[in-house]
């Protein structure tokens, strides 16, 4: 059995050691998943984010997951997409090095198991196929460094996408 799971539900209600959650440069309450996580963890979160430095595009940071069924938040700041247009490439390598900066991290703090959305494919934008590609080319490449690794779509419709992707370019 793979250690990288593709699944659709409710991520918040999945077990693992960390979460990651979409976040604003400052780590404060954003819309979507992170708005969700943010209600659940309450003025304790609030408190652990306003002690973190500022988070740039591709970078994360981590605290505890106040209300949540895992341990540890990982913080990552999702670039927005842009149509594919001249920037539409930096933001590519940006959303790639959100999920190598959140491993990397994840490494470092000793976390075996993490879960994932489909970052920046939410209110950020990013089509699902775009987003799905480069998530599992870092994810493939980097799954034997964890327990387990698992990306939690919002519907079947996007678990369909992933899967297709997953299919076409990373099945061996």
């Amino acid at each position: 059995m793979s250690n990288l799971i593709l699944t659709s539900g409710n991520i918040l209600t999945l077990r693992a050691d960390a979460l990651v959650c979409p976040a604003h440069k400052h780590l404060v309450c954003g819309r979507g998943l992170s708005a969700q996580i943010f209600e659940r963890g309450g003025a304790a979160l609030v408190a652990a984010c306003e002690q973190q430095s500022e988070c740039a595009v591709g970078d994360a940071r981590i605290t505890r997951a106040y209300g949540l069924p895992v341990k540890y938040l990982l913080h990552t700041v999702t670039p927005q997409w842009s149509s594919g247009d001249q920037w539409g490439a930096q933001a590519v390598a940006q959303l790639r090095q959100c999920y190598e900066r959140v491993l990397d991290l994840a490494l470092e703090k000793k976390i075996s198991s993490v879960l994932f959305p489909a970052l920046g494919a939410g209110t950020n934008r990013f089509p699902h196929v775009i987003a799905a590609h480069q998530a599992l080319e870092v994810l493939h490449r980097r799954a034997g460094e964890f327990d387990r690794l698992t990306v939690c779509l919002h519907t079947p419709a996007a678990l369909a996408e992933w899967r297709q992707v997953d299919q076409r370019f990373f099945s061996r």
